[in-house]
Order: C-alpha cells, then structure tokens, then sequence
C-alpha cells in the first residue's frame, strides 16, 4: 500500500523537479517507510520521472522499494495496493522460467506484466493502482483495480502529463480551481464522483475502475481502454446461478469468502481488523478465527452505551475468544481536532461525522502498531443489505407482474413493514436521487444546477440487480471506498475489504433476488452461510445501526463552532454562496448542523470550496 505519482515533460532537472517532490511530500502518510524516484528519457525528447511512496507490508527488505526495474531494464513501475493472490501467481510464472529476487506481491504485478501483458490484469485478485513505462514501445501505462479500492488521478496539458494517487497536490501545483458542480453533486445526491472521470478539480480527472490507460510514445493524447465489464460478469453469474439451490448457493458462498479472507491475511506485519456489530465485519472476524488468525477488533463506541453495538462486538469476541479494543467518541478539544484530521485526511467534503468516527478507530489502530485492517466494506452491495432493495424489488414484481413471487414477497415485506414504511417515506422525498436525468435534491445554497452528469437512475420496474451494479459502480459504494481509502491512508495502514474481491461481486449480483430478500432480511444467503459461526443475535439483528457517532452531541460539543470560526475565516466568499438573507452564525447554527445532515454536509463543502489545501484552518 503505497502513493505513487510522476510526470512527462520537457524538465530536464537532474533533480526530480518540485511539483513532483511537493506531491511526494503530500503523500507521506500514504506511504512513510521509504520515498523512491526514477527518471528515464523519453525518445520524443521528454523525460519521465516516477514516483513512490511506500508502506512495507510483504518483503519488508530495501530490494522491495519502488520504482522497480525488470532486470532487462525494459519495464520500470511504481504501484500502490496489494495483489492477494501473489503466491499463486508466482508459482506460475516460475514454471514459465520466471525468476525472482524479491519475495513482494510488487515483483511478481511486475513479472506477470512483463509475461503476459494487460491481460495480467485479469489474473489480479487483490486492488492496485499502477504506472507501467516500457521502454522499447516508450509508452506509460496507468491501471486501476476492477472496482477503484484505490484512486489514481492524472492531468494532461500541451505540455506536460501528470499523475498522482491523490487529486489535490496536482491542483495545487497548477493552480487549478474546485469544481463546483463537483460539490453540488455530492450535496443533492449524496455521493461524490471523483472516484469516477468526474473530478473535485478542474483539469484533473480518476482514471475509471477496471481501466487501462496509455500515453503512446508519440506524445498523442492519453487514451482509455475497459478491462473488466461487471455487467458481464453479473450475467454470465446470473446464468449460471438460475439452476443452483439455496442450499448448495450459499455452500459456494462460504468457499468463496473463506479463499477471499485467507489470501488478505497474507503480511509480514500487524494485523488488525474493523469490527461494527454488523454481519459483514463479524462475518470476517469469524471467518479469521476460523483460520487460526484472531485479530484485534477496533471498534467506534462506549461499552456502557445501550444505543450503541459494543454489546453485540462484545458478544462476537466473546464467542470466538478475540480481544476487542473499543474507541470511544471524543470530547471537546478532541472531538474539534478530530473533525479537521478527518477533513484533512479526506482532502474533501465529508458528508456525516461518520467519516470522523472511522478515522478515530484507525488511528487507535496504529497507536498500537497495527498496519494492516481488514473490514467488511462491501457486503450490503453485494447481498442486498439495504432496505431500499425490498422497495426495488417490489417495483420490480409489480411492473413485470410476476404473481407467482407476490405471495411470497408481500410474506417478506409484513416483517419489515415499518421499517420499509419509513425507507418509502424516505425514498419518495429523495425520489430525485434515483430518477434518470433528475436534478436530484437539490440545495439551498447558490451552487450550479446539474448539468454535466446527469444520475443514470433506476427504471421503474428494473431488475433491483441492476441497481446493485450501480451501487457497486456509481452510487454508494465509490464514495465509501473513497472514505476508506483516505481515512486508513491518512494513519498509514493498509486496508483489505474481502466482500470487494470480484469474485464474491459477481456471485453476489447474480445470485436470485429471492435468496437475497428473505423471511424480512437482506443478505440472506450470507446470513445462512455465516449460521453458526456468528452470534445468532447479530446474523438475524435487523436494526443495523454501524458506528453510532452521536452527530448531534459532536456538533453541540465544539465541531458546529470549529465550523464556524473556519467559515468566518473566509466569511466574504463564504456568504456568495448562502441563501439571500442568511448569515454563517443562523445558517450554520449548532441546531441546523445537527438536526439536518444535508447542512452539515454544505458545511463541510464550502469549507472545503475556500481553501481546498485547507492550510488555513486550525491544526
């Protein structure tokens, strides 16, 4: 797990030039245990330099630090993530007459290029980001993991070629402004698309997840190619799964999720774990445990607190006999500092103190010399752990008039019916999020309407699959995956998701809704092949409740006046973008922040719209 960046231009420094040493520097959290760079001229008369931060997690010896060069000097790379199934791969490559002086998951993503081409790619299980240069063809390759666990971002002018695993070191080297329709996207429809070629700055764009992208060697524009379709995987999943039971579905299940969390287990450091009292971090723990490997839980709450979860993580580390380390909400000055760490860490808007509390449980985490998390990101994707999914299904049911289904779904639907009554509540106010071409929900502040991408919705009657898929591609999970990334890279740890491996992706999507939804739950198959293995309390518990911040108590406790005092720092500009009539102190007054999450996250926007470096505010 690392930061990598680099540049082409016409620089003919000896030395790497500044705004590549700037960027690096702006890195360091992501990568603290070495700083690498290479520079090889390019025959158009260019000189490339490359990049790397690095966090040792496998081979924690020198000769695993980055830039690496193929012995034959052809290909040099840097590269950020991890490749889980290295072992695997490596042992193949020695039959093919490979040979090794490394024992890193970095050298055999090298050979295994160098083998095999972009077809590599495919033979990935694990989340990277990496720049290949070649030089025979002088071509740079630039690639992304199939779901964009880790960002990667470029800029390319007449001039000069860019790329960074984070976007604002290159904004700030070009001065580049934010992008306000950037910020109006992420208020009216709470999810933020630089995970995606939309960017929170101007001029720099995300290289897109499963994506190879190539600047050829006669300097012609950067150019993208797809590598993975999950829509194809999800179908040829589908497909097959049409005429697998129940039983023998979540029997294959379990096999996968066993193979998917042992091969993350693979480190030559500490290993900790993100522990809610949820079925997907549980199901991890578990799954650990089962492997001989009881990891550390850290969780965000008070063990005294009813509201919270730590009664059922107590329960989980109990059963399996594994220490838990709880991480309580901070107070006052503490509660203050950790909003700004937060803000910083992200480089962004944050839309709830949630983003907060996941970054307090991963600094606990490395105080205590932990560098490697593994969490249970992904799994309400995946298996439909959401409510809105009964609602998609519902639709679905009665648009494509499936009567046979409806006895049985409306015996699904009675159990949750309050639950699903308030998501109706909540969906037919927010309607405009998942409507096609909708402006969504809109703001009050004088922010640009939506214009350059519009929501891609969900049809009326569509298969809720398909809403799946762009849950896992353009709606909830994107965002997630981007406050994970930059809240464990922010306390420098490495942090391994075993439900995004894309094998349990496609399984998931294709498998029948009706093994998905049922006796009133989502995640039903996964519940049924976690049965005996976690607490019953949590596998049937529908009132998921994850980390329980206390939103309301932060803001009333110093965040909602920290805020403030930031905002007035820049009040003249900060006003252009409020209501007519408003001030900071009534817009932005304790009761609005922590009543209205929408106003929180407008908050945090212009905080951010003001001075995107965010030097100004307190440290």
């Amino acid at each position: 797990m690392c930061g990598i960046s680099g540049v082409i231009s016409k620089m003919t420094d000896a030395d790497s030039p500044a705004g590549l040493q700037a960027i690096v520097h702006s890195q360091r959290s992501r990568g603290p245990d070495s700083v690498g760079y290479l520079r090889r001229h390019m025959r158009d008369g260019r000189t490339l330099w490359l990049a790397h931060n690095r966090l040792s997690i496998i081979d924690l010896s020198t000769d695993a630090n980055q830039p690496m060069v193929t012995d034959d000097g052809r290909y040099a790379m840097v590269f950020n993530g991890a490749i889980y199934n290295y072992v695997e791969l490596r042992r193949e490559l020695e039959a093919l007459g490979r040979r090794f002086r490394t024992s890193s998951d970095t050298e055999v993503l090298l050979q295994s290029y160098a083998q095999w081409g972009i077809s590599a790619f495919s033979k990935f299980y694990g989340m990277f980001t990496v720049a290949i240069h070649d030089n025979v063809t002088d071509e740079l390759l630039l690639a992304r993991d199939r779901f964009g666990v880790k960002p990667l971002y470029y800029r390319e002018t007449a001039d000069q070629f860019w790329f960074a695993s984070t976007p604002g070191a290159i904004a700030k080297n070009d001065q580049l402004e934010p992008e306000l329709e950037y910020v109006a996207r992420g208020i009216q429809l709470k999810y933020y698309e630089d995970e995606t070629s939309f960017s929170p700055f101007r001029g720099v764009l995300a290289l897109p997840p499963g994506h190879i992208g190539v600047r050829p060697a006669d300097g012609a524009s950067f150019h993208l190619q797809k590598y993975f379709d999950l829509d194809a995987l999800a179908a040829d999943e589908a497909e097959r799964l049409a005429g697998v039971g129940f039983a023998a579905a979540t029997e294959e299940l379990s096999t996968l999720l066993v193979n998917a969390t042992q091969i993350r287990l693979r480190a030559d450091v500490p290993i900790g774990l993100s522990l809610s009292g949820g079925v997907d971090s549980t199901t991890i723990a578990a799954l650990c445990a089962e492997s001989g490997t009881a990891l550390t839980g850290y969780s965000f709450g008070d063990p005294g607190d009813v509201s919270s979860e730590a009664d059922l993580v107590t329960l989980l580390s109990r059963q399996l006999d594994a220490k838990v380390v709880f991480v309580p909400p901070a107070r006052g000055a503490h509660a203050v500092a950790l909003f700004w760490q937060t803000m910083r860490a992200q480089g962004a808007p944050i839309p709830h103190t949630s983003q907060m509390a996941q970054f307090a449980v991963f600094s606990a985490a490395r105080a205590d010399g932990i560098k490697v998390m593994l969490g249970g990101q992904g799994g309400d994707e995946a298996f439909m752990g959401y409510r809105k999914y009964f609602l998609y299904h519902f639709r679905h049911v009665v648009a494509q008039r499936k009567w046979a289904e409806t006895p049985a779904l409306l015996g699904t639907v009675l159990r949750v019916l309050p639950a699903v009554a308030a998501k109706a509540n909540l969906f037919w106010r927010e309607r405009g999020r998942y409507q096609k071409d909708s402006d969504g929900l809109g703001t009050s502040l004088r922010l640009p309407s939506l214009q350059n991408s519009p929501s891609p919705g969900i049809g009326l009657g569509q298969d809720p699959a398909f809403r799946q898929a762009l849950d896992v591609t353009r709606y909830s999970l994107p965002s997630l995956l981007r406050y994970e990334d930059r809240n464990s890279m922010g306390n420098s740890i490495e942090s391994r998701l075993p439900f995004l491996d894309h094998r349990i992706i496609g399984f998931g999507i294709g498998l029948p809704t009706s093994h998905k939804l049922r006796h009133g739950m989502g995640k039903y198959a996964l519940r049924m092949a976690m049965n005996g293995r976690v607490p019953d309390a949590i596998l049937f518990n529908r009132d998921k409740r994850g980390f329980d911040t206390r939103h309301e108590d932060w803001i009333v406790d110093g965040v909602g006046d920290a805020i403030r005092q930031g905002l007035l720092l820049h009040r003249r500009n900060a006003e252009t973008f409020l209501p007519s009539g408003s001030t900071i102190d009534s817009y932005f007054s304790d009761a609005a922040l922590g009543r209205n999450v929408s106003r929180f996250a407008e908050a945090t926007s212009l905080l951010w719209l003001l001075d995107p470096t965010l030097d100004s505010y307190p440290v």
